[in-house]
């Protein structure tokens, strides 16, 4: 069935001038809203179905409806295939929100979970049954031991029905500690993997778990594992909105609002093995359009997005530089959710493992076939329809929030069916009070997606086989048999399936899945054996050998059996084999491990990801490793022989650290070697506050070593002197110099300061000294002000107010003129203001002050600027000067904050409060935190990323500081967005004007010109 396309944008236009025009202007259309927000009316169940644009042939078919199934974000299937749906009917506000806001008007809603039954094998639902009721915002659902998990925050509980009749009457708390403070990113996305545990998406709101009273630990940007049997919880990678799903070989994928198709690339455990080891990439977006891609839209705009638009459109200029994408938002993702990887086997085998993905504020069904490159690790997803969505509705209700893998092989769409979807906090207030948020609180739709052709299956009632028949559906084509049939093998924990798991295992014309999940099977009953491991090894299916690779962790005390074949696949021709092998070789000892990761780091020159899972296997090798690749003379000056030995410098142990620096005056290390080698040792030790210099005086370290190490300062300090030398060999003498005392660089580097000095030899040795927590050189430094070209007093500021005893003599000298306050950008100016230390917070007050606008009043005297005609170019060159060190734009700028072509599609309006409010709609992930080091350093920024050793704090530029958790003094957040408040200040209206002209004018990455 299809429906022609339409053109919103052009309609919302003529629309927006002629409510205009009629209503007398902006003004007059605003007094009267309840006339211009027109009710959009809902369809019936059936009608709906006409409102559907499909491709490739593909039909929906209803599977359940309003009064039997209300709101659905989530389902799952039990093993006798019951459908137990989750319904948030009480999306967007908490029931004290509700209350509040209706003052009793409306009967009292809460979310439920209703259980579905097809009891007549006809496709539909003709039971419908409230299985458990007054949940708070429930977001997931899965089946477990004849009951279900179900996450309703702030906690995650289990519920059973123990006398058939429908309803749950155990209710168990299980975790507690989630936050709820975004309904749009909460803790969702239930997922049984191929390891038996259960996984969920841990959102973004942030959560302190805790089993009773236990505190068990912070979330942050993470996700979550646990044993559903012993309730163990584990932290793992992730840390997005609503979405979370796992293809056929255990790979997960996640996605938020702006950033729909990402994969979780990283197993968090393999990075914290090894604490030294800074990383934050653990998840990728991997759209080959980029985050921001385009959706192609067939409904129209919402009446609320006409008014408010029509209230811009009564001028002339607006009108005569509107874009279509500023009179709607459609065009890229904005509202992208429940992203699913579809794992049956009833669609032709094109559509196997591809994702569909939901934008719940577009009405459409996006779609990508996922591919992995020969020389990456992670996928990428390619669009399959051009200029069309696989699936887009005219009925503005329509809203996918989530997809389910059913157990006939088709995928179910979980439509919300709402009138309007968008969180309270973007919509104007004005506007807000005249529109329904709750409006289809009680409807709801369930679709199956149904393919041409399709042979229809019936799947076998999964619960009544015996567990040598559940080995047998191991081998279905379908994804949720295979899982179920897993799922109820380690349940059961029946010794019985262990043969017939081996034969499976055996039979090299099984399904590689099927061979997969004996693997795992085994595992889960305690059975597994080396020789299972080394048929998995040997399989032909290269996902095969990769999950066999990772189970041999769990036999190492047989690592004599297993070593030498898994050594063998250091010449995988499969990447993620050998990419899997390095992770897993951190977990096995001895010669062999270490030659063979040597053998893997030939392959790894241009291959970060694989020199990352190497580095992470060497918590307890780092040393013997970095003097193999030392005396390697094709790997001595590697990219990777340089981040093995700073890990040697990061690590608690000193005594390593003098190890690899004895035996770096060897005759086996070239000269060109070492010199590179001890930089990025100085690297190493500076996260645990050491030098160079200290590391000279320890027992390893030899007497014809330190004699060596003597010699190499003496023509360090005489090249930084050099005039007549090439700036970039003074710079590098400079920074190894940087690792030595704050006496020695500041003799070193006194007569650098001058203004007769190459401004870039200067900023060097400024930025130097200005990284020690030390009075004198801070003193030093500033003592030279008048003399320092721009880029050395930029360097000298960024790095004196970051250390304890740099910034009070900034603020001296600031109070006696020396340094100005316009030499402080907005930014540094935040930092101090905020700075974690009372005392020089209060000095920066004083000295700086604060803006204490009120930040409606600023809105209020920069809504001309949303009435003055704006210019692009311009624009261009004010993002230069304000955006450019945290907004990326095309291929300029620095990720820190959103990619400005990912907020292309926004109103000016949401623009002008995101640039002069930052802290009204702040995403959690953009908050700002501060670290204090026990070394005095201090730094604010973004967590990038965290383990259970170290934090990532990034800042302006992309600058990222890595702080190791046991160097930490104090970690607080700063309850704002990094982004600062008070730019007001540096713009005017039309600045403000040609920046959003700018913004508009922007293509999203992978979407052409």
């Amino acid at each position: 069935m299809s429906v022609q396309p339409t053109t919103p944008s052009k309609r919302v236009l003529c629309c927006c001038v002629l409510l205009a025009a009629s209503a007398g202007g902006a003004a007059a259309a605003a007094d009267d809203l309840q006339l211009l927000l027109r009710r959009i009316p809902p369809q019936a169940p059936e009608a709906a179905l006409a409102t559907f644009r499909i491709q490739q042939g593909f039909t929906v078919e209803l599977v359940a409806a309003e009064p039997d199934v209300f709101d659905p974000i989530d389902a799952a299937f039990d093993e006798d295939g019951r459908m137990y749906v989750v319904q948030m009917c009480d999306y967007p506000f908490l029931p004290e929100q509700r209350a509040a806001k209706y003052r009793a008007q409306r009967a009292e809603t809460w979310g439920s979970l209703r259980l579905l039954e097809d009891t007549d094998g006809d496709g539909r639902m003709d039971r419908s049954t409230v299985f458990a009721d007054r949940l708070r915002w429930p977001q997931s659902v899965c089946c477990y031991r004849g009951g279900v998990f179900v996450i309703s925050p702030p906690s995650l509980w289990y519920l059973k029905d123990t006398n058939g009749d429908g309803v749950a009457d155990v209710r168990e708390e299980v975790l507690t500690g989630f936050d709820l403070g975004n309904v749009q990113a909460l803790a969702n996305g239930l997922e049984w993997s191929l390891d038996h545990g259960i996984y969920f998406a841990g959102g973004r709101t942030g959560a302190r778990l805790q089993q009773g009273d236990r505190p068990l630990f912070a979330l942050g940007r993470r996700d979550v594992r646990f044993d559903p049997a012993t309730r163990e919880f584990t932290p793992v990678a992730g840390g997005e909105q609503f979405g979370h799903s796992f293809d056929d070989w255990g790979q997960r994928y996640v996605c938020n609002n702006s950033n729909h198709l990402e994969q979780v690339v990283y197993p968090l455990r393999y990075i914290e093995r090894t604490p030294q080891l800074a990383f934050s990439a653990f998840v990728r977006t991997i759209s080959k359009e980029g985050a921001a891609a385009p959706v192609y839209r067939i409904s129209p705009a919402e009446p609320w997005r006409v008014v408010r638009t029509a209230r811009r459109a009564a001028d002339p200029k607006f009108r005569a530089s509107a874009s279509p994408t500023e009179l709607v938002a459609t065009g890229f993702f904005t509202s992208a959710t429940g992203v699913t990887v579809y794992r049956g086997g009833a669609y032709p085998p094109e559509f196997w493992g591809n994702v569909f993905i939901g934008d719940v504020g577009g009405n459409l069904v996006h779609r990508k076939r996922l591919v992995l490159p020969p020389d990456s690790v992670a996928n990428v997803g390619e669009r399959t329809e051009d200029g069309v969505e696989f699936l887009a509705s005219t009925d503005n209700w329509f809203r996918p929030a989530n997809f389910v893998n059913a157990p006939d092989g088709t995928l179910y769409i979980l439509d919300m069916y709402r009138e309007t979807i968008e969180h309270p906090a973007s919509i104007p207030d004005d506007i807000k009070e005249h529109v329904d948020l709750e409006s289809g609180y009680n409807r709801g739709r369930i679709y199956r997606l149904v393919s041409p052709g399709m042979q229809r299956f019936r799947p076998p009632r999964l619960g009544s086989l015996s567990t040598p028949d559940l080995v047998a559906q191991l081998n279905s084509p379908h994804g949720w048999v295979r899982d179920t049939a897993h799922r109820l093998i380690w349940e059961r924990q029946d010794q019985s399936a262990v043969v017939p798991l081996r034969r499976l295992l055996a039979q090299p014309d099984t399904l590689p899945q099927a061979r997969l999940h004996a693997l795992w099977s085994l595992e889960g009953l305690g059975r597994l054996a080396v020789d299972d491991v080394l048929a998995g090894l040997r399989d032909a299916h290269p996902r095969v050998r990769e999950q066999a690779v990772l189970l041999a962790e769990r036999l190492t005390q047989h690592a004599d059996d297993l070593l030498p074949a898994l050594s063998a696949l250091a010449g995988d021709a499969d990447l993620r084999v050998r990419w899997q092998l390095a992770f897993t070789l951190g977990e096995f000892r001895g010669p062999l491990v270490v030659q063979t990761l040597h053998q893997l780091a030939k392959d790894a020159r241009q291959q970060s990801d694989l020199q990352t899972a190497i580095l992470s296997s060497l918590a307890a090798q780092a040393v013997p490793f970095s003097l193999t690749l030392l005396q390697d003379p094709s790997l001595a000056t590697a990219s990777l022989t340089g981040r093995t030995i700073a890990l040697v410098g990061a690590m608690p142990q000193e005594e390593a650290a003098a190890q690899v620096f004895d035996a770096l005056f060897a005759d086996q290390v070239s000269p060109a070697a070492v010199d590179a080698a001890l930089m990025q040792l100085a690297n190493g030790l500076r996260l645990r506050g050491r030098t160079l210099s200290s590391l000279s005086d320890h027992p390893a370290v030899s007497p014809a070593a330190r004699r060596a190490w003597q010699s190499r300062l003496d023509a360090w300090r005489a090249a930084a002197r050099n005039a007549e030398a090439p700036a970039s060999a003074r710079q590098a003498a400079i920074r190894l110099l940087e690792a030595t005392s704050p006496q020695f660089a500041a003799e070193a580097f006194a007569a650098l300061l001058e203004p007769q000095t190459d401004p870039a030899v200067q900023t060097a040795a400024v930025a130097a000294l200005s990284r020690f927590d030390d009075r004198t050189t801070a003193e030093l430094v500033l003592s030279k002000w008048k003399g320092l070209g721009p880029g050395s007093r930029k360097e000298a500021l960024d790095g004196l107010i970051r250390t304890r005893q740099g910034a009070p003599v900034v603020l001296a000298a600031l109070a006696d003129g020396i340094v100005r306050p316009a030499e402080l950008d907005r930014d540094r100016q935040q930092f101090l203001l905020n700075h974690p230390q009372g005392d020089i917070r209060s000095r920066a007050r004083e000295l700086l002050g604060e803006s204490g606008s009120n930040r409606r009043e600023v809105l209020m005297q920069y809504q001309s600027a949303l009435e003055l005609t704006g210019d692009a170019q311009r624009g261009r060159a004010v993002y230069a000067k304000v955006c450019f060190q945290c907004h990326r734009a095309g291929q300029e700028g620095h990720l820190v904050g959103p990619d400005l072509a990912s907020v292309q599609n926004k109103s000016p309006d949401d623009l002008l409060v995101a640039i002069l409010d930052p802290n009204r709609e702040a995403q959690p992930s953009y908050t700002a935190y501060t670290a204090s080091t026990v070394q005095g350093q201090v730094y604010t920024g973004l967590i990038a990323a965290e383990t259970a050793a170290s934090i990532t704090l990034r800042r302006a530029e992309a600058k990222e500081e890595v702080v190791l958790r046991d160097q930490l003094e104090e970690l607080v957040s700063t309850g704002q967005s990094l982004m600062p408040e008070g730019l007001e200040k540096d713009l005017s209206p039309q600045q403000i004007a040609d920046v959003l002209a700018f913004i508009k004018s922007l293509t999203p990455p992978g979407t052409g010109p």
